[in-house]
């Protein structure tokens, strides 16, 4: 992929969040860290490097296609079974994450986030804590 494409990481420096894979994807990064509402940035980019739920959503609000990386079952399990999975890209290791998009799928999954709302979010966990 050719250095000209540029992605966006929100979030934490900490080693969890995946930022040192990111940076290993042949791709411009800008890293927003503490900067409120960095958000708004997202549509500026060809990519969003994000794991976050709200990240993800404001990404896929956005049209921005999502790679998201995950270090341990727990992170996988949580991004390949939330309800956005099938609208994002998720990898462990950075030689594998697939900055190829379908045009159509990203299109779904910013529809797909616009719908949602925090009530609808609400009604999932009362759901899942209902089990």
């Amino acid at each position: 992929m050719a250095q000209s494409k540029k992605a966006i990481f929100i979030g934490r420096t900490d080693p969890d969040t995946g930022l040192d894979a990111y940076r290993q994807i042949p791709v411009k990064l800008d890293v927003y860290t503490d900067t409120p509402n960095a958000s708004r940035f997202i549509p500026e980019y060809h990519f969003a490097f994000v794991s976050r739920y709200l990240a993800i959503l404001e990404s896929l609000a956005a049209g921005v296609p999502v790679l998201a990386h995950y270090n341990n079952q727990i992170k996988y399990d949580y991004l390949v079974m939330a309800p956005f999975a099938k609208f994002i890209h998720v990898f462990q290791d950075p030689n594998t994450a697939d900055l190829k998009f379908d045009h159509k799928v990203v299109k779904l999954g910013q529809m797909w986030a616009r719908r949602q709302t925090w009530t609808k979010l609400a009604n999932i966990y009362e759901t899942l804590w209902q089990r």
